[in-house]
């Protein structure tokens, strides 16, 4: 098991790497929006990854992790995962899904729940990968978790250099009100 986690880890951080710091960061310079090849190769970056669970558990596809036997914590468990859920739809639902998702030629995206994070949509998913990685909790889950961490900040570098090219002293501003992930962090 520690092998194929080593060897899929690998795999997947170097096809992340092309993906967000050389493809979706050309597409931001070259053509200032992403190309439908960038848009499906993002997609398969975070189905990689949320697919690269079935490397380090005995559950099979399309099973998904069992929950805590506990009543208690089984609960706190879907408490936390619907909290994640909620924010990734609020945010998605927030940003808008335009031809350039969410991406408005005219202005900066700085309310509703973005006035709480600049990236919520990673916070909600980063908390319902969370509950996972405890539930489990091994040091292949642990890692599944800090990968996702390294994807994320490859897709943000590349959507924080564009957004900065763009938007400038506006973006700045919001940079320096807003956290990039959550508002305590």
């Amino acid at each position: 098991m520690i092998i194929k986690c080593l060897l899929g880890s690998a795999i997947l951080l170097l096809f992340s790497y092309f993906v967000f710091r050389i493809m979706v960061k050309n597409d931001y310079s070259r053509k200032l929006k992403l190309s439908p090849v960038s848009y499906i190769l993002e997609f398969l970056v975070f189905l990689f990854h949320a697919h690269f669970i079935y490397l380090i558990t005995p559950v099979n596809w399309p099973e998904i992790v069992p929950l805590p036997d506990s009543e208690v914590l089984r609960l706190i468990s879907l408490i936390l995962i619907f909290i994640g859920l909620i924010i990734v739809i609020i945010a998605f639902f927030d940003l808008g899904s335009g031809p350039s998702f969410g991406l408005d030629k005219d202005r900066l995206k700085t309310n509703g729940i973005y006035k709480f994070s600049r990236n919520p949509q990673i916070a909600g998913y980063g908390l319902i990968l969370l509950v996972f990685t405890i539930i489990i909790l091994s040091w292949c889950s642990v890692w599944w978790f800090i990968q996702y961490i390294i994807i994320s900040y490859f897709m943000i570098k590349s959507e924080e250099e564009f957004l900065s090219r763009k938007y400038g002293e506006e973006y700045k501003k919001y940079c320096s009100s807003v956290s990039r992930i959550i508002i305590f962090f």
